[in-house]
Parts: structure tokens; sequence; C-alpha cells
């Protein structure tokens, strides 16, 4: 496995630009609010006009006009209503911003629009990357709207972009299991940030619990071998280990020729020669190996010729081992049995072997027979069976970890 050099955040903006319809002004108080001067009417007026031929300039310059000319709260508030419009019109985010705030902290904004004004705000302020103040903007509108999915995952950025990372673990965190109990996938842009703030909080435990989140949702080869790499740091049993690279096998991230030789090698050593055999086989077949230089070649073929030779002689004795199992009153044989058989490509009379032999109970390593029976259900192309499997491992046992890893491989399907 490869270490994990970095884990990057790819952080899409929220949309960003508010919708014109919420910031469209009261044009018609130009005329008719009776609190406007003439003096401001007449400009402001002016500045409907071209705003409805789109003629930003003649309309900025029509409300500039009327600014000169105002002298009450009501007449600023008003002009700043139309100074805010045409800044957006014209992508002028960072000059909008402020009026929008200001309009706000007047007190003049009637209450039904004050959310969507709030709300703008923060967006505003997050487009221009004042982060610090959208930030702001959206907690005092999310006292008002807890839990709105959209306006937590811009808080949750700004928190990330502000390296505030315990907050914006803990907003996303919130938004991914409101997302997973309305039985929605989690966006990966979500889970992103929860994995680079506890990157960056050099947190491993909180990356594992990201990177699990990950394959659980968006099982991509990247996050796999990340957290794979995680769990094998762990202090585990050669089996364990074994466990471990059969997962990075299957999820294809096994890549290296020594990853390669030491699978067959725990697999041969584990009683299981025709793993061995097959994994030698594939890395020859994928190159990964390699079969060029002389000195390879010889090694490679002797490893190949000595585990294919002890799995024709696996297999002959199966026969005798099946007779055994049963007759045996406890079930190890009929695991070891069950597992030399999915070993062979038998799955079905290797998933019957060990399921009887859990069943008559008296196995060595109940949770590792649970694992096997979890692997052969997926090659059998039954993830809900092998899901069960795996989750019926003990959460204390030398297993869970990787247990819990195997379990998440089960979704990947999207069952």
């Amino acid at each position: 496995m490869s270490l994990m050099r970095s884990i990057a955040v790819s952080l899409g903006l929220l949309g960003g630009v508010v919708g014109a319809a919420v910031l469209t002004p009261a044009v018609v108080q130009a005329q008719e609010a009776p609190k406007l001067s003439v003096d401001v009417a007449r400009p402001l007026k002016a500045a409907q006009d071209a705003m409805g031929k789109k003629d930003w300039d003649t309309a900025l310059a029509k409300i500039k006009e009327a600014q000169g000319k105002a002298k009450t709260d009501e007449e600023k508030y008003q002009i700043d209503n139309f100074l805010g419009y045409v800044l957006i019109q014209q992508r002028k985010y960072s000059e909008a911003a402020p009026v929008f705030e200001r309009m706000l902290n007047s007190g003049l904004v009637p209450a039904a629009e004050v959310d969507d004004r709030e709300k703008t705000v923060a967006q505003l302020y997050f487009q221009v990357k004042e982060y610090r103040k959208s930030a702001d903007w959206a907690q005092k509108w999310l006292k008002k709207h807890p839990g709105d999915r959209d306006m937590s995952v811009l808080l949750g950025q700004a928190h990330y972009l502000l390296n505030d990372f315990e907050n914006a673990t803990k907003v996303m965190n919130d938004v991914i299991a409101r997302a997973e109990r309305a039985g929605r996938t989690p966006e990966e842009n979500w889970i992103q940030i929860v994995l680079s703030s506890q990157y960056k909080l050099e947190n491993n435990e909180g990356v594992a619990q990201a990177l699990a989140k990950m394959v659980r949702y968006h099982p991509k080869p990247q996050y796999w071998e990340n957290l794979i790499d995680l769990e094998q740091r762990k202090n585990h049993s050669d089996m364990v280990n074994l466990a471990l690279y059969r997962l990075a096998d299957d999820v294809g991230v096994l890549k290296r020729s020594g990853d390669y030789v030491e699978m067959a090698q725990l697999a041969n050593d584990a009683g299981l020669p025709g793993d061995a055999q097959k994994m030698v086989q594939k890395g020859i077949d994928s190159g990964v190996l390699s079969m060029k230089d002389k000195l390879d070649r010889d090694r490679h073929e002797r490893l190949l010729n000595s585990f294919k030779q002890r799995a024709e002689k696996d297999q002959a004795e199966l026969p005798q081992l099946a007779q055994e199992a049963e007759k045996a009153t406890k079930g190890q044989i009929n695991v070891a049995l069950g597992q030399a058989y999915v070993s062979y490509g038998r799955i079905d009379e290797g998933i019957a072997e060990i399921e009887k032999g859990l069943k008559k109970g008296g196995v060595v390593d109940a949770d590792e027979a649970q694992m096997s029976l979890g692997m052969a259900y997926l090659k059998k192309g039954q993830p809900a069976q092998a899901r069960e499997a795996f989750s019926a491992v003990s959460s204390d046992s030398k297993w869970a970890s990787v247990a819990e890893l195997w379990r998440l491989r089960t979704y990947s399907n999207g069952t």
C-alpha cells in the first residue's frame, strides 16, 4: 500500500449568487411612497426606467444622484434597495454585500423579507471571500432555521476556509447525519470538508471515520487506498493482514509487487495454497510481478510452481477432509473445508460448509469464520448476506475494524 501523503478538498461554492427575484426592489415605491421627496423620487424613477431596459450603468448613475439628495433614513433605505439590486446585476458582489447589510441594520426591512435578506448577505460575503462575515450571518440565519441544508453547508465551508477545522467538522457532520437520517446520500463534497479538516487537525481516527463515509457512499479507489493504508498501520495478526490484502485486491488498489508476494505467502501460511497460486498468477498476468528480467522471472516462476504443487496436493486431500468434517462433532474442520472450497472457486460448497461449521459450534475463531463467510457471499454476488456475516463479527474481536471495512465494501453496488 502506498502511504497516504495528502488528502485534498475541493470546495464547490454554494451557488454564491442569489436569484434576482429575491433582490428585486419595490420599484413602485419610487413613485408612490409618501416618505420620498421629489428630489429623491425623480432620479429613482429614471433609475427604474433604465433598469427596465437593463441599462445598469445609467441606473447606477441615477441612483447615485438620488443618494446625494437623500436626507431621511427611509430615503436612504429605498435608495439602497435599488442600489443593491443593480450591483447584483453588475456582478459587483463586494459592493452589494455591505449595501444589503446596511439595509438589514437599518431596521426598515419588512419583517417578511428579513430572512431572505439575511441569507443573501451570507451568500454575498461568501462569494467575495469574506468568510468571517459570511459565517456570522449564516449563524444568525440558522438560529431561526436550524438544520437548513444549504445554509449549513455554506457555514461549514466558511469555517473550513477560515481554518476553523473543528467547527467545520461539527457543522458538516451534522449535515451528513441529517442526510443519512432522511435516507439521502451525503454529497462527496460534504464528506471532503470533514476529511480534509481532520487531516489538517492530524486526527487519524477522524480521518479514518471520514474515509469510511467516503467508501460507503462514494467508493473511489483513492479513498479505499487511504483507508486500508491507515488500517494496515495497526499491529494486526497475519490472518487479519491477509483479510486486508484481500480487501485491497477486491477494490483494485493492490499495486505493488511486494504486496502480491506477501499476500500469496500469507495465504499459503494460512493453509490456502490455491489462493496463493492465484495471487502470484494474477501478479504475473497483470505485469506487477515482472517476467522481463531473468532473475525476476526465475524467482516468480519458482514461487508459482511451489504454490501450484501445494495446491494440487491440497485438492487431492479434500475428499478425505470432507469425510472427517462429516463425522466431526465440532465445526472447525467444516470451516477449514469451506475455506478451501472457496479458494478453489467452489463457492456454494464453501458457504455451506462454513455455515455448517458455525452451526455445529466449537470453531476455534468464529469471527474468522464469519469473515470467510462474508467474503464468500460477496464472491457469489450476494452483498446483503455478506453484510450480515461481517456484522456478526464481535465488536471486541481482533477482526472488528477489518470486518467493518468489509461491511462497507458490501454497499459498493448500491444495495
